[in-house]
């Protein structure tokens, strides 16, 4: 399997682009204008796609890409940033990356 997937909180993430499952929205999160934004992960990053992904009863965030970026002019000097595409997988196909996860990781 091309990228690297894992499962975080039933979303997949991969980081690479999926053929299969139906497109159903780009999805991005932008941590910069929260309070503490420094104090932010990549969970955090994570937790605002699975959020949107859920609401768009999707199982996977493909194309998933996310960094760091800094400001000159703020209190909080660094912020975490993400985005990706939103797809509902096929319930076979959901369940061999789950698959291919748990025996990679294993």
């Amino acid at each position: 399997m091309k990228g690297y997937p894992t499962n975080y909180k039933g979303i997949i993430f991969v980081e690479t682009p999926l053929s299969e499952g139906q497109i159903v929205s780009k999805v991005q999160v932008d941590l910069s204008f929260k309070i503490g934004a420094q104090l932010k992960n990549l969970n955090d990053v994570k937790d605002g796609l699975v959020s949107r992904a859920k609401a768009l009863h999707c199982n996977c965030i493909s194309d998933f890409k996310y960094g760091q970026k800094s400001r000159w002019i703020a209190i909080d000097d660094v912020a975490y940033f993400g985005s990706g595409t939103a797809l509902r997988l096929p319930e076979d196909a959901y369940q061999r990356i789950l698959d291919y996860i748990q025996n990679r990781d294993s």
